[in-house]
């Protein structure tokens, strides 16, 4: 059994991971780690959910208003 990686590189890394990213050897040690760790593990969960949401999401255009009011939103802050 290698070492454990510390929780804060976990929590780094887990986009990367979610995405495939890491190397096949980087991705075994997080995967370890996630199998063994509360605390890693639901932040995790959380964001490969969130991660699927927002794939199915993206198949639904924003609505014109919306759309229309977070580019103003945008513009405002760029203008402050």
């Amino acid at each position: 059994m290698s070492t454990m990686l510390p929780c804060h590189e976990i929590i780094a890394q887990l986009w990367d991971y979610i995405d495939g990213d890491l190397t096949p050897a980087r991705a075994a040690l997080v995967r370890e780690h996630l199998e063994m760790c509360e605390r890693c593990y639901p932040q995790y969960d959380f964001q490969r959910t969130f991660r699927v949401f927002m794939s199915r999401q993206a198949a639904h255009p924003a609505p014109p208003a919306l759309r229309r009011r977070v580019f103003q939103a945008l513009l405002n802050e760029a203008n402050s």
